[in-house]
């Protein structure tokens, strides 16, 4: 399991993979903490975002952080999805499986190789998202003193865990999509698509599916259940149900289905 853990970086590692992700991901954190503060004076860009007054508190700094939280699921979703699809449609699966014969050990560290390169990415979108938050403050008259108490270091510590779960359950979302589809190009068609238009829509249409639908669960929990209509904790329990279901489903795919690339 560890090499395959040690395996799987190489390729996660790739220049233009890095480059990819990470200017992405740098480029939605910007996006966040710029729109925030944007609509900190009351103007309505595409939800209702905080004014100046609660950006000021001890969770203010990682608003922007927040806000772009399904974003950062996407990123998750299409980084796992591309890498186990990706392995598939080149033909490498079948010489990692001689290396290493036993599948669910070379499932389990790629996974964890994902689940670590997909940390790295959440770490810096709230990096580029604070820095800009804090470069942004000033413009708009908002105090940064709370930002810097243990209250909003605690704040910071409780956004960056919570939107790392968020990426993760998208993760494991992204995982299924590939094993099933085994094509990166469909798997993450297909992720994306249930997870933006068809949650929205549905939730839209029928408003008791937000507590209900994983990517919308997964949401409460990057936002840590403030402003959602289910409670953190039950937003937890229900998505470890869904996760359990997936990862079930995901591993006897792996294991059993038989292997023709």
């Amino acid at each position: 399991m560890f090499r395959a853990f040690l395996a799987e970086w190489p390729q996660l590692l790739r220049r233009r993979f890095v480059v990819g992700t990470f200017g992405a991901t740098a480029a939605i954190a910007a996006l966040g903490a710029v729109l925030t503060f944007v609509a900190s004076d009351g103007r309505q860009i595409y939800a209702e975002m905080p004014r100046n007054d609660e950006l000021a508190r001890p969770e203010g700094m990682v608003q922007g952080l927040n806000a772009i939280s399904i974003l950062l699921g996407v990123v998750g979703l299409c980084v796992v999805a591309s890498s186990l699809a990706g392995d598939y449609s080149r033909g490498t699966l079948r010489n990692q499986l001689v290396a290493q014969p036993r599948r669910l050990r070379l499932l389990l560290g790629k996974c964890l190789a994902l689940g670590a390169f997909i940390a790295l990415v959440v770490l810096a979108a709230a990096v580029v998202s604070v820095a800009l938050s804090f470069a942004l403050a000033p413009i708009k008259n908002v105090s940064t003193g709370a930002w810097t108490s243990l209250a909003g270091l605690g704040e910071f510590g409780k956004a960056v865990l919570n939107n790392m779960l968020n990426a993760w359950g998208f993760g494991v979302l992204g995982a299924l999509a590939a094993i099933v589809f085994r094509s990166p190009a469909a798997s993450i068609s297909v992720g994306v698509a249930y997870v933006l238009p068809i949650e929205i829509i549905v939730s839209g249409i029928w408003r008791p599916a937000e507590s209900w639908l994983p990517g919308q669960l997964l949401q409460d929990i990057a936002n840590g259940g403030y402003g959602y209509a289910t409670a953190y904790g039950d937003a937890g329990l229900r998505v470890l149900c869904y996760g359990a279901v997936a990862v079930l489903i995901t591993a006897l795919l792996f294991r059993y289905r038989d292997m023709t690339s």
